[in-house]
């Protein structure tokens, strides 16, 4: 049987990579090498972006600051320290928030950089939270974001060398109560400057005695391979960068993104069912979900008196497609009627409701929840017991919904599947697991409704009811990292030139 494709990574803002998720994603043994340092260089670069404001795009001058060891040697992790990111807002900028009343704003900021090293290339997200200021200093505005930043280790020798890239930012503007102004968060997006190359720094990886072994997740050549791209594992130590190619798998339906939508991701996903009264796994082959991303909310929660948590909140929407149906492509499944007797069919799921995706970050506890609802009927034909064909018609199909437990009482209405994506950072601060932005393992435990329509001349729903339908059925499933077909520029190379998905996950178990 299978999940529901929701998972794709869908980001927040005016811009895909936006995301919930974008904040947190990770990048560590994607290129060739790293490794001891034997000294620093630090680093203070100052760049100018431009930076789509809700009222018109401003000019923004960031200065990044971090340090660096000044070389380093193959199979080492190396990590950009001290890092930092200050914004100085013009004062065209700071007009646009005061228009909310606002008096003051905090932010939380997103730089893309660019790691390159012998011909291949990983981006990676530097996220970080900036206290807030008052936005009437007559020094300006100007917001110094700090935080941990993804390691890289390279395999071999070479210059390997770090570029900033886009900056996302979500701004937090307050009233003079303290109050969030509405909207509570204006999201931003800043391209660089024409003609700025936004180096940030060079390393110099030297070459080993020997090669080293390669840490969990790294590549083993100059090159990333396909199968360690982004949510390609179920827990990945380290994230891959995606391959580029020009087409999806042969064995991907085809998933065409949106273009006219800037909010718009498609993705490729697959896993595998278990079916408890049959005592086995079911695969669920590729299936194409679009998604549209809602905004980005950022909400400071009091866990106890004087304690607070900040929290990224989005809601997206979405749904399957498979040759312009809501469904997912037909999938042979065999199973045992009356537990002896083989059978054989063709399963479908249509989508019969709406698909939401909700995901919470919380930065300050190092964890994230993505749920996945949606709705999907399951359908059955092409049966065939003991090789002999059974006509069941063409409305074999369960009385409704497979359905979850859902963990909110107010949503628990037993006509949709429920799926859970889980994101942790760990004590070396690699975020690990699903996210919307980059993919990844969900799961989740649906039961199956019992069936109707079956049979011409004959019901034989109650056959099917017996065999399959029941409580306890456990789903897995693996989405790809997704293409940001709502935006023109495609740095990760994510996208087909005809804006299809490039990365295929491989399904779990």
């Amino acid at each position: 049987m299978k999940g529901a494709r929701g998972s794709a990574a869908w980001q927040p803002g005016v811009r895909a990579r936006r995301s919930v998720a974008a904040a947190v994603v990770v990048l560590a043994g994607v290129v060739p090498g790293t490794g001891v340092a034997h000294g620093d260089q630090r680093i203070t670069t100052e760049l100018t972006y431009s930076c789509a404001f809700p009222a018109g795009a401003q000019p923004v001058k960031v200065t990044v600051g971090a340090r660096f060891p000044d070389r380093a040697a193959p199979g080492v992790p190396i990590r950009a320290a001290e890092v930092s990111t200050a914004l100085t807002l013009p004062d065209a900028a700071v007009a646009q928030l005061t228009a909310l009343h606002a008096t003051t704003t905090g932010a939380t900021t997103r730089l893309t950089t660019r790691v390159t090293q012998n011909g291949a290339f990983a981006d990676a997200s530097w996220q970080g939270t900036a206290p807030s200021v008052p936005l009437g200093s007559p020094d300006g505005a100007v917001l110094t974001a700090t935080g941990e930043v993804p390691t890289v280790t390279a395999n071999s020798p070479g210059d390997l060398t770090v570029t900033a890239t886009t900056l996302a930012i979500d701004f937090a503007p307050r009233t003079a109560q303290g109050a969030a102004t509405d909207p509570v968060t204006v999201p931003v997006s800043c391209t660089p400057a024409p003609g700025a190359d936004g180096l940030l720094a060079k390393v110099p990886i030297a070459g080993a005695s020997s090669s080293p072994t390669p840490s969990p997740g790294s590549s083993a050549s100059s090159k990333p391979s396909p199968d360690k791209a982004a949510g390609a594992s179920a827990a990945p130590p380290e994230i891959a960068a995606p391959k580029a190619q020009g087409t999806p798998s042969a064995t991907a339906p085809e998933c065409r993104g949106d273009t006219t939508q800037p909010l718009a991701l498609s993705a490729y996903a697959t896993g595998y069912s278990n079916v408890t009264k049959l005592g086995g796994a079911s695969l669920i082959p590729v299936y194409c979900a679009k998604i549209v991303q809602g905004p980005n909310q950022l909400k400071r929660i009091e866990v106890r008196p004087g304690v607070f948590e900040l929290h990224l909140l989005q809601q997206s929407l979405g749904q399957l497609e498979y040759q312009g149906r809501r469904e997912t492509p037909p999938a042979p499944a065999t199973f045992l009627t009356f537990g002896f007797m083989p059978t054989t069919a063709t399963m479908t799921l249509e989508q019969s409701g709406p698909m939401t995706i909700d995901s919470d970050l919380n930065n300050t506890a190092g964890h994230g929840e993505t749920y996945i609802r949606i709705p999907l009927v399951l359908h059955l034909g092409d049966v065939r017991v003991n090789g002999t064909p059974l006509d069941v018609g063409p409305n074999c199909r369960t009385t409704g919904p497979v359905y979850s437990a859902d963990p909110d009482p107010a949503k628990n209405t037993k006509d949709h599947m429920v799926l859970l994506g889980v994101l942790k950072k760990g004590t070396d601060t690699v975020w690990r697991g699903y996210s919307l932005s980059r993919g990844g393992p969900l799961a989740g435990s649906v039961t199956i409704p019992p069936f109707t329509g079956c049979g011409v001349g004959e019901d034989l729903s109650p056959l099917f009811t017996a065999s399959v339908s029941g409580p306890a059925n456990a789903v897995k499933q693996n989405q790809g990292a997704p293409c940001a077909s709502g935006i023109p520029d495609d740095p990760a190379k994510l996208c087909t030139p005809d804006k299809q998905p490039t990365t295929v996950p491989p399904p779990l178990r």
